[in-house]
């Protein structure tokens, strides 16, 4: 069998293990990727070959942006290899292990892996897409924009406060009633964000009605980049709180 990493080229026919597998990261998921495994015992010449390539793979590598939020596998070497009614043709792979090598002789025992990088960047988005994912508590629309709450809103201000007189017993002090307030926690998109900021400055210039939902708190945000469906998305997160007028 002739194997093919980039420009390198093993024809020594010293195999030691079957060239192919799986980098397994969820079998039950489905969330695994093809690789090419080599074990086999090689010249000088073609082991200092080898850590050639990979060398000048890993160093334009570590430049790359993160895959997974580029949605590009960046940097490759194609992979070609035929075995067992397998065949691999000028596959783009990433480096799964770095080169290993131990001298046997006159020979090195070397050893390296090498995964589809497509299919590997599928298994990386799939994961953070699980990792990254949320439990909705409803929505809230606010002005035009429609929140996708995090957690619930509900809540009270204003309320009676329990007191002790000096003997020890308790009492109310404050009116008998509470302000209904929602705290939002949710998210947007960008377009989202930039209209509540819109609808908060318009609101506070104006007095509410009684039933209204004001704002008691300036609204805020956070983001980050998600990938959903293979494509990213940048969530925003907004925070801000609301109180019934009375």
């Amino acid at each position: 069998m002739t194997l093919t990493i980039g420009t390198w080229v093993y024809s020594g026919n010293r195999y030691t293990v079957q060239p192919y597998g799986y980098d397994e990261v969820d079998v039950r998921r489905g969330l695994t990727a093809r690789k090419c495994l080599l074990q086999a015992l090689m010249t000088a010449a073609e082991w200092q070959g080898l850590l050639a390539v990979y060398n000048t793979w890993r160093d334009t590598r570590i430049t790359d942006p993160d895959s997974v939020t580029s949605n590009s596998v960046g940097t490759t070497v194609d992979v070609t290899a035929a075995a067992n009614g397998v065949t691999w043709t000028a596959v783009p792979c990433w480096f799964l292990s770095a080169p290993v090598g131990e001298q046997v002789g006159a020979y090195v025992q070397a050893s390296v892996d090498l995964v589809d990088a497509a299919q590997s960047l599928q298994v990386l988005q799939h994961e953070r897409t699980l990792s990254s994912a949320k439990y909705h508590f409803g929505t809230w629309t606010l002005g035009t924009t429609v929140i996708q709450l995090t957690k619930p809103a509900e809540t009270y201000q204003d309320i009676p406060q329990l007191a002790l007189t000096a003997g020890g017993a308790s009492y109310i002090t404050g009116p008998l009633t509470a302000t209904r307030v929602r705290e939002l926690e949710g998210d947007t998109d960008a377009a989202g964000w930039a209209a509540i900021q819109t609808w908060y400055e318009a609101t506070i210039q104006a007095t509410p009605a009684a039933g209204d939902w004001y704002p008691i708190s300036a609204p805020s945000a956070s983001a980050e980049a998600q990938i959903v469906a293979g494509a990213r998305t940048d969530i925003y997160t907004v925070s801000i709180a609301l109180g019934q007028a009375k």
